[in-house]
């Protein structure tokens, strides 16, 4: 019989961020922080499931999404941190 653990991490992760997108790109803003977060280290694919705020500022705009990543390995939450710390314009990450 398997034994499984909740300390198991995780190869998906569900979080909220803030991100920051300057004025005049090309693309919305959903577009933008899903292309963001792909940059992210070990990212395979993300899918923003909610925008939750949008804060218009003089030379960006300021997004609160959901968002589901999914790791191309298992990764923990203090590894997710870490890699979305690198993410241009990331503000806030809440797990």
């Amino acid at each position: 019989m398997a034994t499984t653990s909740d300390n198991d991490p995780e190869s998906i992760t569900t979080a909220v961020v803030t991100i920051r997108i300057p004025c005049g790109t090309d693309s919305d803003l959903v577009t933008d922080a899903t292309e963001r977060l792909l940059r992210a280290e070990g990212v395979a694919d993300v899918t923003v499931d909610e925008l939750q705020g949008i804060e218009p500022q003089l030379s960006a705009t300021v997004i609160t999404v959901g968002a589901t990543l999914h790791w191309t390995t298992r990764i923990t939450d203090t590894e997710v941190r870490a890699r979305l710390a690198d993410v241009p314009g990331l503000e806030s990450i809440g797990l």
